[in-house]
């Protein structure tokens, strides 16, 4: 007969034991530099990571993230070599690779150009023949793809773009209004006087973490992740990081 003290202690140990199952594991996510969102040298790598951070932690795992150029955070997290994007639009043809986080934020994606090229314009016909400096593998809109009235132009970074905007190789540059206002500041301050935002918002997109479908337990994973999400959200965590990195 097992003793009374040792039955206690057994499912003690054993519930016990399950809580902290998945204490110190690690995720590891990718993403590109992306200011004043997520990047590298931000505080606390930016409010998304930030905010993703805290999640984790409180589901007992840790973060990694890795800093790499878009296509390669993009293409290595389908196979499975990261364990998400972090930050990041839905769309269809990435429904095949990911589960997707709830929103975290919103993206808006406009395009800037020269003063003199402006367009007071809610139609994107109005740009026919207009060369659009765009960062390869990222997704815009359908309706911005699919349109053929205007060429589009490929570049690595948005920081490449501008470079070309700025010396008129091409004539408009597609960005996110935040991204694309942070990166004028920090690094085309001399030459950002030239250059205006259009009116034409080219899509209103919300942002999250992309999980690879690679690992069938990140499934579970993103519904744990969404509810504390939501916890915090309601608690007003979330909303005072936003605040901390002055959004």
């Amino acid at each position: 007969m097992i003793p009374m003290k040792l039955t206690y202690i057994i499912p003690f140990l054993f519930f016990t034991s399950l809580s902290h199952s998945n204490a110190d594991k690690e995720i590891n996510m990718a993403t590109d530099q992306w200011k004043p969102y997520y990047a590298q040298g931000m505080q606390n790598q930016g409010p998304i990571t930030e905010i993703t951070r805290l999640v984790l932690n409180q589901l007992d795992y840790q973060l990694n993230v890795s800093f790499v150029p878009w296509n390669r955070a993009l293409e290595h997290t389908k196979k499975g070599n990261y364990d998400a994007i972090l930050g990041a639009y839905s769309n269809t043809e990435r429904d095949l690779y990911f589960w997707y986080s709830d929103a975290i934020t919103i993206s808006e994606t406009i395009l800037f150009g020269h003063q003199d090229s402006y367009k007071q314009t809610a139609n994107l016909n109005a740009f026919e023949g207009s060369r659009i400096c765009i960062i390869n593998g990222y997704y815009y809109s359908d309706a911005f793809t699919g349109n053929r009235l205007f060429s589009k132009v490929k570049s690595n970074t948005l920081d490449h773009c501008f470079k070309r905007l700025i010396a008129r190789r091409v004539d408009y540059v597609a960005a996110d209004k935040r991204v694309g206002q942070a990166l004028l500041n920090e690094q085309f301050s001399e030459d950002k006087a030239l250059l205006t935002m259009l009116p034409l918002v080219i899509s209103q997109q919300t942002l999250h973490i992309l999980w690879s479908k690679k690992t069938a337990d990140f499934f579970e994973l993103n519904k744990a992740f969404n509810l504390k999400l939501q916890e915090l959200k309601k608690s007003g965590e979330i909303e005072a990081i936003w605040k901390k990195h002055g959004f």
